[in-house]
């Protein structure tokens, strides 16, 4: 899995949050990098940097995180910097394209919030192990399907990852062309889509009748192999993380 990020076993004191303080603050940093200014902002991404490194993810986060930032920023660059004039201030001018500098301000801070978005959501990924955040949210009171729903979104993508590179090694190896011209890529694409997708939906049926073997359906007590614990350290990453955002919130409304 070399693009994306997956879960990463660890015994940091990121990886030892209990799951729903890392939902928590999941939300406040989505919410709050859309709320902050430009120098809390950068604080934010700061301590998303330090997080990943102490919970040892940062190569893996930063790899998946570039792969989705830098298409976006070029594309926010092209799209604000050359169309945005703002006050009409040029930065450069190459020929008939003018760079506008309100044009390329908003698509930098633009790009600083989607930053804060994918590197809260790739360390929360790395380090939310996928059981004990299905405990967790269990023992919170979210119902067991919602709860269900939510840990196997997080794991779709990397699972069609793994699934989709499977395949085309598979493919390679009876001499399918996947790196020649577009046509062939083409063709190569459109040989991988129906295995990918009857793969998909048979994983999707065995997963659940695994799941309805064990009763998951059935209501009534249950039991876990995990026992979480509420530590002082999440209560107080939970009342920053929520006060930090009723600021921001009180802040913009000012």
């Amino acid at each position: 899995m070399s693009g994306l990020a997956g879960y990463r076993h660890g015994e940091s004191v990121v990886h030892r949050l209990h799951p729903v303080t890392k939902v928590t603050l999941l939300g406040c940093c989505i919410l709050g990098a859309y709320l902050a200014p430009p120098v809390a902002l950068a604080a934010l991404l700061g301590v998303l940097v330090v997080s990943s490194t102490v919970a040892g993810v940062a190569p893996s986060v930063g790899r998946a995180a570039l792969s989705i930032l830098v298409p976006l920023g070029v594309g926010l660059l092209a799209v604000h910097g050359f169309f945005r004039t703002g006050s009409g201030a040029v930065l450069v001018t190459v020929g008939p394209l003018t760079l506008w500098r309100d044009g390329v301000v908003y698509a930098v801070s633009f790009l600083g919030v989607l930053a804060a978005f994918v590197l809260a959501g790739l360390l929360f990924v790395s380090t939310a192990h996928p059981k004990k955040l299905m405990t967790g949210l269990t023992e919170a009171g979210v119902p067991r399907k919602l709860g269900y729903v939510f840990v196997a979104s997080l794991q779709l993508v990397p699972e069609l990852r793994r699934r989709a590179e499977r395949i085309v090694d598979a493919q390679r190896s009876r001499a399918l062309d996947t790196r020649g011209s577009l046509q062939s890529r083409i063709r190569a694409l459109v040989s991988l889509l129906g295995p990918l997708l009857i793969g998909a939906l048979v994983a999707t049926q065995t997963r659940s009748l695994a799941l309805e073997a064990r009763g998951f359906s059935l209501d009534g007590p249950r039991t876990s192999l995990y026992t979480l614990s509420v530590s002082p350290l999440d209560w107080a990453l939970r009342v920053v993380g929520i006060v930090g955002v009723v600021g921001l919130a009180g802040w913009r409304l000012l």
